[in-house]
């Protein structure tokens, strides 16, 4: 695997992945500041855009150390800020992918089609042999999103998490 600060932007059909950094931070504030995605994915909200400026540093900094990828992600034509997606805690052969999309922009294909593509970048660019993800089952939008990407569902945990997982063939 090349240093990870080379993997961007990453491109699909309709949108770019390009590094955090190049997002506006009050857009990824108004995602992380949104109670209900945060509810989604069970993290605490952003009570400030300085929590979200932290937020993103920290990340950032993961992707410089070779310990995580993040991109925001936004339309390719009209660069609007849609949401995020995260490559992380890497092992041998594996690592764990999260994703949020803001309220106004799910149920349109955005994260299909950018899960897609992450599916593809993370067997064929990383190299890696499998692609897991973690929600809550009352998240029926991901587990439904999930599942049609090729994920299965290889177990539920004691904090009654989802656990999905793909292999590349």
């Amino acid at each position: 695997m090349q240093n990870f600060e080379h993997y961007h932007p990453i491109y699909t059909n309709k949108f770019v992945l390009d590094w955090l950094t190049m997002s506006k931070v009050r857009d990824v504030f108004e995602l992380r500041h949104n109670r209900r995605i945060a509810a989604d994915s069970d993290r605490d909200i952003d009570e400030t855009i300085v929590d979200t400026t932290g937020y993103v540093n920290n990340m950032m900094r993961l992707v410089m150390n070779n310990q995580a990828l993040i991109w925001g992600i936004s339309d390719k034509h009209t660069g609007e800020f849609l949401g995020m997606v995260a490559i992380w805690d890497f092992d041998h052969d594996s690592a764990i992918i999260r994703f949020e999309i803001l309220p106004q922009h799910q149920n349109k294909g955005v994260m299909q089609e950018v899960l897609t593509r992450m599916v593809l970048f993370v067997f064929d660019e990383l190299h890696l042999k499998k692609l897991q993800a973690r929600t809550l089952p009352k998240n029926k939008i991901s587990v439904h999103l999930l599942e049609k990407a090729g994920f299965s569902i290889v177990k539920k945990s004691d904090t009654q998490y989802l656990h999905f997982q793909i292999e590349d063939d």
